[in-house]
């Protein structure tokens, strides 16, 4: 059963985000009528040795074909079920002692597929290559190549792997102001050792002295929450922006090339200043935050084309000072739609009955449109999401 909503979606005209180093493109905007549909939600059924609830899915394309994967940490499995039939298609066991081992701490064990002979794999102190039997290609320990430096790299949907070299994004915990806070890394499997660094921080936060300031500040202090970028496209075509930031930075190779407007002009994000101190454990313990405006996550469609963004408007965060956990509610929230070929940008306002059903972190986008994980109708072995489609009339 389908519901169709007829939405009226403005595409708007592309604005600087202020970063001098980096070119404006203008464009005339003009309006686009959206079609938002409801699909039919989207189910995943789980063996039995698999708890729902501690497994984050993601939707993985391996040779042209869509999988929903995840990693069990209790059994040590890799799983792979087939998008369109929900098959199991692969099964990979991570083991635990011999030749093949994989050691992690902290339960955190990360993983990008290129192909089912290239996994690549990282924990906190050690990266692994490995294949479809779960046999290790290559193991790089940080004892004998690794100085501990403040760089380390992270798997998103920009990730490639080629010639034996990942070009992939890259956190930096810089803390002073003359520190260099890179956001992107080519870094060569063979050797162990990152052959680059690219895009400076500063590009994209014109106030980047205000984040050190704020940082150095609450070291001692905790409960501050990190500016995350969200990267999309792949390494050739790369779009870039912040949880707090309305602009797409676009990047060709590693040269920028210009500025992209990608937000809800009737929502003002949250500054720095707040933003960073959201989860400051000290203001919540007589109730919630103060509603604010942030974005929540930014993904693409199968072939690159569209970007999606959800900007969550009344965002209110409340945490209990005993286990310090974070929770938040969302009163509202815009998808927001980017067309990488015609460079415009739209915002469509997500239904409140969506927002009340689902998780609105956990979206990604497959050929058959958005999915967005349901809260209530997932059980103890499945995972249910619900779906919609945006299509321009």
């Amino acid at each position: 059963m389908k519901t169709t909503i007829n939405i009226f979606l403005l595409a708007f005209v592309l604005i600087s985000a202020g970063a001098d180093t980096i070119s404006n493109n203008d464009t005339e905007g003009q309006n686009v009528t959206y079609q938002l549909t409801q699909l039919e939600d989207k189910v995943l059924l789980l063996d039995n040795e698999t708890e729902a609830d501690k497994i984050h899915a993601r939707y993985e394309v391996v040779d042209g074909i869509g999988y929903f994967s995840f990693y069990n940490l209790e059994n040590r499995n890799l799983y792979f079920y087939n998008y369109k039939t929900g098959a199991l298609a692969h099964k990979i066991k991570i083991a635990e002692s011999g030749p093949n081992a994989i050691t992690y701490n902290y339960s955190y064990l990360d993983y990008w597929v290129n192909d089912f002979d290239n996994i690549l794999i990282k924990t906190f102190l050690l990266k692994y290559r490995i294949n479809r039997k779960g046999e290790v290609i290559k193991r790089v320990l940080p004892i004998d190549l690794f100085s501990f430096d403040t760089n380390t790299y992270a798997f998103d949907e920009t990730t490639t792997f080629k010639n034996g070299k990942l070009y992939t994004s890259n956190s930096s915990l810089a803390i002073y102001a003359s520190d260099t806070s890179w956001l992107r890394v080519i870094y060569d499997f063979d050797t162990g050792l990152a052959e680059k660094y690219y895009l400076n921080e500063r590009t994209l936060l014109p106030n980047y002295d205000e984040k050190i300031k704020i940082i150095n500040d609450r070291l001692s202090t905790g409960g501050m929450t990190s500016l995350k970028y969200h990267h999309a496209g792949n390494d050739q075509q790369l779009y870039v922006s912040s949880d707090i930031s309305d602009s797409l930075y676009y990047f060709q190779d590693t040269a920028p090339k210009g500025t992209y407007y990608a937000g809800n002009p009737q929502i003002k994000t949250v500054d720095l200043k707040e933003f960073l101190s959201k989860t400051d454990v000290t203001k919540y313990q007589n109730g919630s935050s103060k509603p604010s405006a942030y974005y929540l996550n930014m993904f693409s469609s199968p072939d690159k084309r569209m970007i999606y963004r959800i900007l969550a408007h009344d965002a209110s965060s409340s945490i209990d000072p005993t286990i310090r956990v974070e929770q938040v509610k969302i009163a509202s929230a815009s998808l927001i739609v980017f067309d990488t070929k015609t460079k415009k940008s739209g915002v469509i306002k997500l239904p409140s009955n969506l927002i009340d059903q689902v998780n609105l972190k956990h979206a990604f986008a497959t050929e058959e449109g958005i999915h967005m994980l349901a809260k209530e109708e997932s059980g103890a072995h499945k995972k249910v999401y619900k779906r919609i489609k945006v299509t321009a009339l």
